[in-house]
């Protein structure tokens, strides 16, 4: 017994000073955002920090700037992620096929991943100046009069940051889907070729259902990623040109330490958080619901 209760004391020795950086750095972050979120928050004044209830949430939805960065931050997940998982999937596929040279193709792919988001934002706006960038000087080589603006444009500007968005994260697809397909027996490949499955049904049902962990996995982790992006898209464009390219974590950013407005800055972080959750609830519950916990 006082082996027992010796072994529990230290087990919970060793998982305290975890416990307490959780609470310190995780926990009271999130309350003290809530808090904030719900009071009329004075920085200078605390003194007149004045409970409003859920007054914040209701009045930010009357705001332009917000419901505009909430619909450009919709846009910007719905259509980077299907993108990258698209493109990641079929350059492990590629990869998968290659018997030379692999890990060397491998390695140029994830060049994106070392770059710091925002370092990356600066070269792109450079790469999409309409005067100095290669791009619109490769269009007008081609033969192209008027190349599009790029990030000067409003129309445009929001998916010209998705680009970049896929550019940098399909390695990430690529590179785990990829270690999926190496534990894909081949005889379960070399058994549908024998019985006449040609690509697309071998695709669909084995190798697509052989992923699905892995893809709903990386989805799940992109898509928290996605929807608190912040640093690209401020290299870039700063969320103009007239709020075009503005999404959430622009506006909080902007609301909070520009505007001083805290409690809707905190406001829309929760807002922020409720849609992360509620999208990972949905991705869990089809993870589980596909058995992934029981494998």
């Amino acid at each position: 017994m006082k082996f027992i209760n010796s072994s529990s004391f230290f087990g919970g020795a060793i998982i305290l000073p975890g416990v307490i950086i959780l609470l310190l750095f995780y926990l009271y972050p999130l309350a003290y955002s809530l808090f904030i979120s719900l009071h009329d928050f004075r920085l200078i004044r605390p003194d007149l920090t004045q409970f409003v209830g859920f007054r914040n949430y209701f009045e930010i939805f009357y705001d332009d700037e917000f419901l505009n960065a909430f619909i450009n931050t919709l846009i910007y997940v719905g259509i980077s992620l299907p993108f990258e998982l698209v493109i990641g999937l079929f350059l492990a596929l590629a990869l998968d096929k290659i018997t030379r040279g692999k890990n060397i193709i491998r390695a140029f792919l994830i060049v994106p991943q070392f770059l710091a988001p925002l370092a990356m934002g600066f070269i792109w706006k450079f790469m999409y100046n309409d005067d100095l960038g290669i791009i619109n000087f490769f269009l007008r080589f081609v033969g192209m009069e008027r190349p599009p603006l790029w990030i000067a444009d409003p129309a445009i500007s929001l998916y010209s940051c998705i680009i970049v968005e896929i550019w940098a994260c399909v390695p990430i697809f690529m590179l785990l889907l990829s270690a999926g397909l190496t534990t894909l027996s081949t005889e379960i490949i070399d058994a549908a070729k024998i019985d006449g499955a040609n690509a697309y049904h071998r695709l669909r049902y084995i190798i697509l259902p052989h992923l699905k962990p892995i893809i709903l996995v990386t989805l799940l982790i992109r898509g928290m990623d996605s929807f608190r992006i912040f640093d690209l898209i401020y290299g870039l464009t700063q969320g103009g040109p007239a709020m075009s390219s503005d999404v959430l974590s622009l506006y909080m950013y902007r609301s909070g330490m520009l505007d001083r407005q805290f409690g809707y800055s905190a406001s829309a972080g929760w807002i922020m958080v409720f849609m992360m959750l509620i999208a990972s609830y949905i991705l869990i519950k089809l993870m589980y619901r596909d058995g992934i916990n029981k494998q």
